[in-house]
């Protein structure tokens, strides 16, 4: 019959060692070492990552509810053109015959050239016959003043 061998937890063995066979102090704690588990301390100790946590997820602060942020898969993304760029860029678009010259006037078609939104941003000093799908009022006043004229397509 063989008898049980009666060890002594470490514990008891090592009452005074100050570390209890666990090498550096450090070595045998919890989370309490480490500055607390998960999101602890993000106002005090970890303010920094807090505010790292904040820009990735494009707020101005990390805890509770702050605004609407708009799913980018549901916005309407078009090429677009200003007008003050389609002024600029009129003369080397009628020589490389992807608009053309009548008289006064230039005409173009934006459709073809794969911009389906006109925008208003900047001056026109050119008279243009401009077909597009889509342009915003001031886009069509400013065309317009300049001694020209948008024509919408219609959506199919």
């Amino acid at each position: 019959m063989k008898m049980t061998v009666r060890r002594s937890r470490k514990v008891r063995k090592q009452r005074g060692s100050r570390s209890h066979g666990y090498g550096v102090v450090k070595d045998h704690k919890g989370k309490g070492m480490s500055g607390g588990a998960g999101k602890a301390g993000l106002f005090s100790h970890r303010w920094l990552q807090a505010i790292k946590e904040a820009k990735k997820a494009r707020r101005k602060n990390i805890t509770g509810k702050y605004g609407f942020i708009r799913p980018q898969q549901y916005l309407k993304k078009y090429p677009v053109i200003n007008v003050s760029h389609l002024n600029a860029s009129i003369d080397t678009l009628v020589k490389k015959g992807k608009a053309t010259k009548e008289g006064d006037k230039y005409v173009i078609d934006l459709s073809k050239l794969g911009i389906k939104k006109l925008l208003s941003q900047g001056d026109i000093t050119k008279a243009m016959d401009i077909t597009v799908e889509m342009a915003t009022e001031r886009a069509i006043a400013k065309v317009e003043e300049a001694g020209g004229s948008v024509t919408l397509l219609e959506e199919e």
